[in-house]
């Protein structure tokens, strides 16, 4: 299958909205900041005529306009910490406060490496890199859905989903979404090119960016078995090498957290022990959501029942993909699995969950032949969206937990 370059004009088109979405999240974050209260300073206010009335910025002037730093929290400094310094040095069997460990080591090399070749400030590089990955990613997937649907009306609405997504904004900060991104759509986009060298490569790095990334390299194996009629013995020797070599980036850095910590497993068993992140049933979060008095989390509120609600629709989109993608399986079968990790990493409250789904591009995919075929879809999914983009940028700005 060849995949036709894009024109000046296609990148054209996807560099325009990219820049106005980034614009407007930004803007909303200003906005945000300015008018409304964080999570963890408390207001001020002031009487009038015997009502309390929160202080606001009267002028454009005295408002706060965000910075860079402002953008840095939640993941964000761990990422930059081993970037600057490599990982904590504990043993895993031994007191400990919670660690980098589970923060997998592709993103913070690359801001490393940048970093000693240009000397520029750590943040500036994530935020950098995160920005362009995204933006070839965008143009990547664009590639793909017009190869698969054969539609540009189609790759257009999956490009507009990306970027007006609830959780958009983490593709432009310092964390990991963006780049995963790039290289799993990159994966596919070397399948459909029968360049399998390059997909193990690609699925390789993956596996070292974000957990989940290990999919990727059985995706890589599954189409090579489905090309020799599931006989591996009809697969070349070439490709059993590459499938092992791509196995190699993570078992280094499993080996080099045993070296570390005394424990082969050492970012999956931190996860549970200090991040409260343990595997689950897929089910789990679903009979929790009931139980959940108020739908409180850790930090407070966290917008569950929205989170819910989103969770239905991208279990509806897996059933559509079921139908709509039967001539491509390994697309159908990277977004089901990527979405049951999702749903086993969450078993008390649904906070991450669209976080994780924001990566998961074959059902942005089957999104964008939906919102295509239906005008009615494409308004609900703009408008559910957009609003849900406003509200999780300003919880990000303001530091509520629920946006993470």
């Amino acid at each position: 299958m060849q995949i036709k370059k894009a024109t000046l004009k296609t990148f054209l088109f996807i560099l325009l909205f990219f820049l106005i979405s980034r614009g407007g999240i930004y803007i909303t974050t200003y906005f945000g900041y300015n008018l409304f209260s964080h999570y963890d300073t408390p207001p001020h206010y002031f009487s009038e005529l015997g009502n309390s009335k929160m202080v606001l910025p009267i002028f454009i002037k005295d408002s706060y306009k965000p910075v860079l730093n402002d953008y840095i929290k939640f993941d964000s400094p761990f990422y930059l910490r081993v970037a600057e310094r490599g990982y904590d040095q504990y043993r895993m069997d031994g007191e400990h406060p919670p660690t980098d460990w589970p923060f997998f080591p592709l993103y913070p090399l690359i801001i490393r490496g940048i970093h000693i070749v240009f000397n520029l400030n750590l943040p500036l590089i994530g935020f950098l890199l995160s920005n362009i990955f995204f933006l070839s990613s965008l143009y990547v997937i664009f590639l793909i859905t017009k190869e698969v649907t054969g539609e540009k009306k189609v790759s257009e609405k999956i490009i507009l989903y990306l970027l007006l997504f609830p959780t958009s904004i983490f593709f432009s900060l310092v964390y990991t979404e963006s780049l995963f991104l790039f290289l799993s759509s990159l994966v596919f986009l070397f399948l459909f090119q029968k360049q399998y060298h390059w997909s193990f490569l690609c699925a390789a790095l993956c596996a070292i960016t974000r957990v989940p990334g290990i999919v990727l390299i059985g995706i890589v194996f599954f189409v090579l078995l489905k090309e020799s009629n599931f006989r591996p013995i009809k697969i070349p020797f070439r490709y059993w090498v590459y499938a092992l070599l791509s196995l190699l980036p993570l078992l280094s850095f499993l080996f080099f957290m045993y070296y570390l910590t005394g424990d082969f497993l050492a970012p999956f068993h931190e996860n549970a022990l200090n991040w409260q992140r343990t595997l689950s049933y897929p089910w789990q979060a679903y009979l929790n959501f009931f139980k959940t008095k108020y739908f409180i989390a850790l930090g407070g509120w966290d917008l569950t029942l929205a989170s819910f609600f989103f969770a239905h629709f991208f279990l509806f989109l897996v059933v559509y993909c079921f139908f709509s993608l039967k001539k491509y399986p390994e697309l159908f079968l990277y977004g089901i699995l990527l979405t049951l990790i999702s749903f086993c990493s969450i078993n008390t409250n649904f906070t991450s969950f669209l976080r994780y789904q924001s990566v998961v591009f074959p059902l942005f995919l089957c999104m964008g032949i939906l919102g295509s075929k239906y005008s009615w879809i494409d308004f609900l999914i703009i408008l559910f969206f957009l609003i849900f983009q406003v509200i999780y940028s300003i919880g990000f700005i303001n530091n509520y937990f629920f946006v993470v």
